[in-house]
């Protein structure tokens, strides 16, 4: 029976979890929590957001971190009723739903994804029409990490919280969330075991951030390529460049009917970019995963910037100086700088200019495989857009040198920088204790990836078409020991094939 006044709802909304705790068996917990839901869900508004006795109220007296699905359920009804009005930077409805996100229970919030996931949207909301992005940031992240440690299941939070990022340009802050490794999606139902609860300890997070739980809303194709494109966008910014490569290469391998979309357009023109930034040169070709389709279009359209690559790596192979690539990047002005999609996304001006700056770095690196020493007036000569400025020569070489991109010394003999030598010294080794920490970050994350694959084999093994399909198999074995005909026709053996990403 739904309460019908703060008297008889209160006791209730803190009968669970029992005070003072004690231990529940996962069938009792269970029960107890979805005792307690549909209780909020048969509690009107009005009651929820009405005063308690001694005044404030029912928010004033929820822990977030204990009675988290009152909480929650409160707090909504608080953002429903207060409108606009209430629903702003910080004012105390927006320090409530900070607080929740920040502690609530990660076990309780299992049973509650819908609210979780409008809980998420409040606060973006309410950042996005305050114009700080940033105050959400940090909140969302934390919430996402909370409901899983591991951060390796995708939803759709993670799409709003890394373009959350960008809006905000907390590069650094999105870190949190995308150096964390997806390795998977939310599971369908059907495929988990019949006996697991919520509330039970799971393995991986996909075994409950499933369809059931509405932890993530539902999502087609675009959603994770948005989320990978987004995640390189900032490695980018960052300057790790290998990182954005690998992001670029999720969206231009992910499954694809016939053609390209332009997200994977855009992708493919900055992954030519990062290549040049992390490796002076653009692979022959795209990963071998790569829809072919995709590759074809993908290449088509971005001319332009294998044209830039092109210039780059014959540049660099005859020890050409800058000022041809100069040449190349001004003729191609106006496709780097255009917006050029209808996703607004090909603003690639500035990663080519760091690619100008990535070419001169290049060939001044390359000298040292080839003198010990060389007159500045020479590097200015071999390397510079202005040959003749001897002096911000030596300033650019010297930025090299300290931070480690050469190994080499400046003798100055003068006041004239144009006299002053640049002295190559030997190539510097990796320490033995460096190479066993790098050795000792590969195991770790090779042991990562081997816990995910034995998880998936795991759900495989459970799963009822795979044990259909053993016993048919064994049948057939059986039939062909016997002598008899093990043929089977193809409808009774085959799987359809289930694109987990498709879309309609």
């Amino acid at each position: 029976m739904a309460p019908r006044d703060m008297d008889s709802l209160l006791p209730q909304l803190l009968s669970f979890p029992p005070h003072p705790p004690i231990p529940l068996a996962d069938v009792a917990y269970d029960r107890e929590v979805r005792s307690l839901r549909k209780v909020l869900n048969d509690t009107p508004a009005s009651l929820l957001t009405a005063g308690v006795p001694n005044g404030g109220n029912l928010l004033d007296i929820l822990d977030p971190s204990i009675n988290t699905l009152p909480f929650l359920y409160v707090l909504l009804a608080h953002s429903n009723a207060g409108k606009q009005k209430a629903a702003t930077i910080g004012s105390p409805l927006w320090h409530k739903a900070l607080d929740f996100l920040r502690t609530f229970d990660s076990v309780q919030v299992r049973y509650v994804g819908m609210e979780f996931r409008r809980l998420v949207m409040f606060v973006r909301d309410v950042a996005l029409a305050g114009n700080k992005p940033i105050a959400a940031v940090r909140p969302l992240g934390a919430a996402i990490l909370r409901l899983d440690p591991s951060g390796s299941c995708f939803t759709s939070t993670h799409v709003v919280f890394v373009h959350l990022c960008l809006e905000a340009h907390a590069f650094r802050a999105a870190t949190s969330i995308l150096d964390k490794d997806i390795y998977e999606f939310p599971s369908s139902t059907k495929t988990l075991p019949s006996g697991d609860l919520p509330c039970s300890r799971h393995d991986t997070s996909s075994s409950f951030i499933t369809d059931k739980s509405e932890l993530s809303d539902t999502f087609t194709y675009r959603e994770p390529l948005h989320y990978f494109l987004y995640g390189a966008m900032i490695y980018l910014a960052l300057k790790d460049w290998r990182r954005a490569i690998l992001f670029l290469e999720f969206v231009l391998t992910a499954p694809s009917k016939s053609h390209s979309s332009h997200i994977q357009v855009e992708a493919y023109k900055k992954w030519v970019l990062a290549n040049l930034l992390a490796y002076g040169e653009v692979p022959s070709s795209l990963p071998k995963t790569t829809n072919s389709q995709v590759a074809k279009q993908a290449r088509t359209l971005g001319k332009a910037y294998e044209a830039l690559g092109a210039v780059f790596q014959y540049g660099i192979s005859k020890e050409h100086d800058v000022r041809r690539l100069n040449a190349e990047v001004h003729i191609g002005h106006q496709k780097w700088s255009s917006v050029g999609s209808v996703l607004a996304l090909d603003h690639n001006l500035s990663l080519v200019l760091q690619v100008l700056d990535a070419y001169r770095q290049s060939t001044v690196a390359k000298l040292e495989s080839t003198y010990v020493a060389l007159p500045l007036s020479e590097v200015g000569q071999r390397t510079s857009p202005n040959p003749n400025d001897h002096t911000e020569t030596a300033h650019y070489v010297a930025a090299m040198i300290s931070s480690g991109q050469i190994n080499a010394t400046i003798e100055q003999t003068g006041n004239n920088p144009g006299s002053w030598v640049l002295r190559f010294g030997s190539s510097p080794t990796q320490t033995e204790q460096h190479q066993h920490e790098e050795l000792k970050k590969q195991v770790a994350k090779t042991a990562k990836v081997a816990e995910h694959v034995r998880e998936t084999d795991r759900k495989l093994s459970l799963n009822k078409e795979y044990i259909s399909w053993l016993k048919q198999k064994a049948d057939m074995t059986a039939a062909a020991n016997a002598g008899e005909d093990p043929a089977i026709t193809l409808e009774q053996t085959a799987f359809e094939d289930e694109d987990l990403l498709s879309g309609p």
